[in-house]
């Protein structure tokens, strides 16, 4: 979680509620569909991500997770390396 907040500049509750557990993402991330996100099943679990993979969910949704929040901060260098 805290390399994935370095890389977008995002807080964990951001992260979380804007990505990670939102209903339109969470079934495409979620390792239990196919995914590559591990979600803790129990707190102070960690989260789990395959790097690669989200760099890559983050370039292709990137318009559909920002632009349509009307987020002014996106940090679009920072997602898209």
């Amino acid at each position: 979680m805290q390399d994935l907040k370095e890389h977008t500049g995002y807080s964990e509750d951001w992260l979380k509620e804007h990505i990670l557990l939102h209903p339109r993402y969470k079934p495409m991330l979620d390792i239990e569909n196919g995914g590559f996100v591990y979600y803790p099943e129990r707190k102070g679990e960690r989260w789990c991500f395959i790097a690669s993979k989200m760099e890559e969910f983050l370039q292709k949704h990137f318009r559909d997770i920002f632009t349509k929040k009307g987020d002014p901060h996106a940090n679009q260098t920072r997602l898209v390396r």
